[in-house]
């Protein structure tokens, strides 16, 4: 009997054999790039999850205590021999709730950072909330720094007062820049049109990057509540007015002044400084900065403010994702700068608008006012 080999086992000799051989070089030539990009987007997608976790996580609590020094020439003879030491807080935006942990995590942080800290006066540079139910970590955070020898000031900012939907912003300002634009084409020949109309793109980001973002007021907070809160606690809120800060004893002879925010209060920088007698020092507390273009001014020998979170993200190539205001250039978002005769200090502050900051790192700061 003949036994029939299996055809799918029979080699003729001399002949190639139909097999998976071109198939397996096939996906041997395809994997190495399969993988590779495979690889590549894997690595994209943790690098991406990693900077949003350290922006989200890491850079939002790491508040920092930094140090600054500045110089008012015309307050000699009017300050103590060692100077004044201010304690700057700025931006809190405590919100409560979902964000109490956080918050308390940020608290517990100033604490560290200045426990022991010998200083005379504290500001709050306004936001001191986001919502009405951070109060509570408000007053917790005031009880977490050491007491100031000489007394506590603030002014509110904008969110102390609203709420708003920052994820309405854009399309909002986007119908105000066409709006804007249709209001200027009759003004332009047919040429001028065309060159506006290929360039809107553009025209629409230069003008998001520059003008405060324009998010919908969604409802109000009980500033009421709040001042009851801050003068129960002990802090002074100087909204337009002035106060003369004497002590005799220790030779202290200086001014202070405090505007109500630019943006959602009434602020009258010329009621804040009428009392005060030309060329006395004066240092101002103004949560917005934009405050530099009140024709008030140069009553004022030193500024401090807050409201624009050094810019909250800053992106390579680009600086600030966002500065919200009008009139301060971009390059002084955060720091010290002069503007005309008058200094200005921008704190980063230690609260976010979103819970977000990467480039920006969160600080309060310590300020020794000199001759």
């Amino acid at each position: 009997m003949i036994n029939q080999a299996d055809p799918r086992q029979t080699e003729l000799p001399g002949e190639v054999q139909p097999s998976s051989a071109p198939l397996a070089a096939t996906s041997s030539t395809l994997s190495p790039l399969w993988w590779g990009g495979a690889a590549v987007l894997a690595g994209g997608a943790a690098a991406a999850l990693g900077l949003l976790t350290y922006a989200l996580q890491v850079e939002p609590l790491d508040i920092r205590l930094e140090r600054l020094t500045v110089r008012l020439p015309g307050a000699a003879g009017r300050l103590p021999q060692g100077g004044l030491r201010i304690l700057q807080l700025s931006d809190s935006h405590f919100h409560g709730g979902k964000y109490n942990r956080r918050e308390l995590a940020k608290i517990e942080r100033v604490r560290a950072l200045t426990a022991g800290l010998d200083y005379d006066l504290l500001f709050h540079t306004g936001d001191f909330i986001h919502f009405d139910s951070g109060l509570e970590n408000v007053l917790r955070l005031l009880n977490a720094v050491p007491r100031p020898r000489l007394g506590s000031f603030g002014v509110f900012g904008n969110h102390d007062y609203t709420h708003y939907a920052m994820q309405e912003a854009l399309p909002r300002m986007w119908r105000t820049f066409q709006a804007a634009e249709r209001m200027r084409d009759p003004q332009r020949g047919p040429l001028a049109r065309i060159a506006a109309a290929a360039t809107r793109g553009p025209r629409y980001l230069r003008y998001v990057r520059n003008t405060p973002l324009d998010g919908r007021r969604t409802g109000g907070n009980n500033t009421d509540r709040l001042t009851t809160a801050l003068a129960q606690w002990g802090m002074t809120l100087l909204h337009n007015q002035g106060f003369h800060l004497v002590r005799p004893e220790l030779g202290l002879d200086v001014y202070l002044a405090g505007v109500d925010d630019v943006i959602e209060g009434r602020p009258r920088l010329g009621d804040s400084v009428c009392d005060i007698p030309d060329h006395a020092p004066l240092i101002l507390l103004s949560h917005n900065p934009d405050i530099i273009a009140s024709p008030q001014l140069p009553r004022v020998d030193l500024v401090l403010s807050g409201h624009t979170h050094g810019g909250q993200i800053r992106v390579p190539f680009w600086g600030p994702a966002h500065t919200q205001v009008e009139f301060v250039p971009r390059q002084h978002v955060s720091g010290f700068f002069r503007h005309g005769r008058t200094q200005v200090y921008i704190t980063r502050g230690m609260g976010e608008g979103i819970p977000l900051r990467f480039r920006a790192r969160p600080q309060i700061t310590l300020i020794e006012v000199t001759t």
